[in-house]
């Protein structure tokens, strides 16, 4: 068996191919562009080791999206491809080494030698389905991080220009956009009245803004403390920030719809078929996760665009291993300490659950009963409310394996 090390970067890729003596096969390591020309040098190379495919093993690590196209390519080819985990490959690289020594040589080498060992655990490459997903999911919530930065920039100058404001309503409301949208201080109320506040509003449905509410921020405009210092400038950054707050909404609410499209048609591994029958069976998964009462789709899309196909884990445990919902443990001798929750797992997927668990204490009672069980146990707020984001996951978990809808009697029977 001949072992393949790939350092993946953005522009080109490191390798080193060895034998099962761990033997170079090339002097050197050898670069390859992430180009059609750089991939078809490195199959060229590898032909000259050996005309036959399955006689290599090539690793690359997961250490982003640089490396994807060359593992698809690899796969087309017939390669056996591991996606490694970088953790695994760093401890591996400072224990042969004994050293914190890191370049694309010897990361390219440790690779190889690390295959060759047979010690790593391979990593998970997504189907085209779960990719989609997951672009279109990730990209949402790098909007969402842009809108956050950016509702800050409205809030501090608002905290400058008209800090009465947000006393009298949420500026992110459409009632609130559409005031600073108007009057972005409150020096540009100076020539404003009741009944030209309140035709704001004409021509947005189902608002309860009145004449009354109008008198009252005319009145908190008057009084407020702001100075009118560099008034037009701040009001061109505001409504600037506006136009891009709106155009992120915009965007989010087509990302979703594509999301929802994609949740619509999600199968699992098992139901792929061409029997209509089953085809209507497949586009009730969602629905039966969705019928957990406090789960929406935005939570059912993290966990399927991080997770990918949930039935490639084994054991309910093996996807709590994955998602990292266990608390750190640290023993020595008659000492034991549990830490915080592990940092093992998609951020993404934890931050989900655990806004989907504080939705469960309204709308799901019994989910509700065990977190009141896990605080009369002395657990903190947050504590119980991981132990119920662990009882989502499990419970998601049994609806895609057995796609059944939510039955409480079943999930919370006792063994």
């Amino acid at each position: 068996m001949d072992y393949v090390g790939i350092d993946v970067a953005k522009d080109f890729h490191v390798v080193t191919i060895i034998n099962d003596n761990e033997v170079k096969y090339y002097k050197k390591a050898f670069i390859v562009t992430n180009s059609v020309d750089g991939y078809k040098l490195l199959i060229e190379r590898l032909d000259k080791v050996s005309t036959v495919v399955s006689n290599f093993i090539i690793g690359i690590e997961a250490t982003g999206i640089y490396g994807e196209n060359l593992i698809e390519f690899l796969k087309e080819m017939g390669y056996n491809v591991k996606l490694l985990n970088p953790f695994q490959t760093k401890n591996y690289r400072e224990r042969v080494t004994m050293k914190r020594v890191k370049n694309d040589s010897i990361d390219s080498h440790m690779i190889a030698l690390f295959l060759k060992d047979g010690k790593y655990s391979s990593g998970y490459i997504t189907d085209d389905e779960y990719q989609g997903l997951r672009t279109l999911y990730r990209n949402r919530d790098s909007i969402m991080n842009d809108m956050k930065n950016l509702k800050k920039r409205i809030l501090t100058n608002l905290a400058v220009t008209f800090p009465e404001f947000e006393k009298f309503t949420d500026p992110f409301t459409k009632v609130g956009l559409a005031l600073l949208d108007k009057y972005p201080t409150a020096h540009h109320y100076k020539h404003s009245s009741v009944d030209r506040i309140v035709n704001v509003f004409r021509h947005i449905q189902g608002n309860n803004f009145n004449n009354e509410k109008a008198l009252k921020l005319l009145e908190l405009s008057k009084v407020s403390v702001y100075s009118g210092k560099a008034k037009d400038a701040r009001a061109i950054a505001i409504r600037s920030s506006i136009r891009l707050l709106k155009f992120y909404l915009e965007e989010i609410d087509t990302l979703e719809q594509e999301i929802y499209k994609l949740l619509d048609g999600y199968k699992t591994s098992d139901t792929l078929n061409e029997n209509e029958e089953n085809k209507v069976q497949e586009n009730t998964l969602v629905k039966n996760l969705t019928s957990i009462p406090g789960v929406a789709y935005k939570t059912i899309a993290a966990f399927i665009s991080e997770c990918g196909d949930l039935k490639r884990f084994s054991t309910p445990t093996k996807l709590i291993g994955y998602l990292g919902l266990f608390p750190t443990e640290n023993s020595s001798g008659n000492s034991k300490s549990v830490g915080h929750l592990s940092k093992r797992g998609s951020s993404k997927v934890k931050h989900a659950l655990y806004m989907s668990a504080t939705s469960c204490l309204i709308h799901n009672p019994e989910l509700k009963q065990l977190y009141d069980a896990k605080k009369s146990q002395g657990k903190s707020n947050k504590e119980a409310l991981i132990a119920v984001s662990r009882k989502l996951a499990l419970i998601i978990y049994a609806i895609v394996k057995y796609n059944v809808p939510y039955n409480p009697n079943r999930v919370f029977s006792k063994s």
